[in-house]
């Protein structure tokens, strides 16, 4: 992992710190989890759906972390891109 990508996720668990998961994406994904859950519990028994759920949350997880990191680095680009413009259009003034 680079230093970028570890100093983004240093940022995100410090945001998970802060918000405790009660954020508008993180609330969305929980009831998702929830709702794929609920249809499961009928189908396995108590030890499967444990593990099941268990899995769930991990890929959950991971795929919010992944997501905030892609979105860190995509709002830098783009905060750059309009940077560079604003710069070269003083450049030409």
């Amino acid at each position: 992992m680079s230093r970028m990508c570890t100093k983004i996720k240093a940022i995100y668990n410090s945001f998970i710190q802060e918000t405790k998961g009660n954020d508008d994406a993180s609330v969305r994904v929980q009831e998702k989890v929830q709702e794929v859950l609920r249809e499961k519990k009928q189908e396995l028994d108590w030890q499967e759906f444990e593990q099941y759920r268990d899995q769930i949350y991990e890929v959950s997880s991971a795929a919010e972390e992944a997501g905030f990191i892609n979105g860190f680095k995509y709002a830098v680009m783009l905060m750059a891109e309009c940077y560079a413009r604003d710069f070269k259009t003083i450049e030409e003034l």
